[in-house]
């Protein structure tokens, strides 16, 4: 099913996925520069609740991946808002995928 019918909530198995996959690129470099503290205490706050299962810059540093344990899209959302590098322009063109995972994830 093309993703763009998932956007419209028409995927079967997504009320059903826990695992979601973030993905954003870094707008703005100095801001980041000056936010990761924070940002970095955001995110391990959350890995320490079992929400974030695992974070970081993709290869080439032009933005970041973040795997989250949450029930829903909505649930994702609210992680965006609420994080410092979403408030300070960093984090932009956000992509959120359920993620069925096949191997591994145990």
């Amino acid at each position: 099913m093309p993703w763009s019918a998932w956007d419209q909530g028409k995927v079967w198995h997504a009320a059903t996925m826990s695992l979601w996959v973030l993905e954003y690129r870094y707008a703005d470099p100095d801001a980041r520069a000056r936010v990761r503290p924070d940002h970095l205490a955001y995110m391990s706050d959350l890995h320490e609740r079992g929400v974030v299962v695992m974070a970081g810059p993709i290869g080439d540093g032009s933005g970041a991946m973040v795997v989250l344990r949450v029930d829903s899209a909505d649930d994702v959302q609210a992680i965006i808002a609420d994080d410092p590098y979403t408030a300070s322009g960093v984090g932009a063109d956000h992509v959120v995928r359920p993620w069925s995972v096949a191997i591994g994830g145990s």
